[in-house]
């Protein structure tokens, strides 16, 4: 199957604004550390060890979230129910990612504050 030039141009585009986001986001960032740097603010005040949990914890209930959501979309669509088999797995999906995102924001809000 051949990928149409619709699909090219939206996945190029896609490329693009992820490219363009992830560089002015990482330049910025660039430009502001040196500036506190110039100030005086010792390097060693970058330093976040475990920053990165809260992130592996989020994307971790979404990948359990995806899961289940497949498998409900699978259950869903073998019932019999009538002209809605074609949105079971949409549906299901979408759900169980939100569902997933509201566990994950509530486990955070209960998880004490890092420095």
């Amino acid at each position: 199957m051949e990928p149409t030039s619709a699909a090219v141009l939206i996945t190029l585009a896609l490329a693009l604004v992820l490219f363009g986001t992830s560089y002015y986001y990482l330049t910025t960032r660039h430009k502001e550390r040196l500036a506190l740097l110039e100030k005086g603010l010792p390097p060693t005040a970058f330093d976040r060890p475990g920053a990165y949990l809260p992130l592996v914890l989020l994307l971790g209930l979404l990948c359990m979230g995806l899961a289940v959501g497949i498998a409900a979309g699978a259950f869903l669509r073998a019932l019999p129910l009538a002209n809605s088999q074609e949105y079971a797995y949409p549906g299901a999906i979408f759900f169980f990612l939100g569902l997933s995102l509201v566990v994950g924001y509530q486990v955070l809000k209960t998880l004490p504050p890092r420095t």
